[in-house]
């Protein structure tokens, strides 16, 4: 089956290059996109990072607190001995 329509170089470059620009206009739009997830996800990494350092320091302070509180017993126990 034959048509009847022709169709000339030109028309299947302006194709190509319609496909062409849609794929890179979706290549950058992802790009944004992905920048934008990267940005946020740096952002969350921080915030982490930041509720780490808050509670090893609150570790810390128990850790000195109970040492503090070892020292008291123990001279309770030297003093009552």
């Amino acid at each position: 089956m034959s048509s009847n329509r022709s169709v000339k170089d030109e028309d299947i470059l302006n194709g190509f290059a319609s496909i062409h620009q849609a794929m890179a206009d979706g290549f950058d739009r992802m790009g944004r996109r992905l920048d934008g997830i990267d940005t946020r996800l740096d952002g969350i990494d921080n915030r982490i990072g930041l509720l780490e350092q808050r509670m090893m320091r609150r570790f810390d302070d128990v850790d000195a607190r109970f040492d503090r509180l070892e020292v008291r017993v123990t001279a309770l126990e030297t003093r009552t001995a």
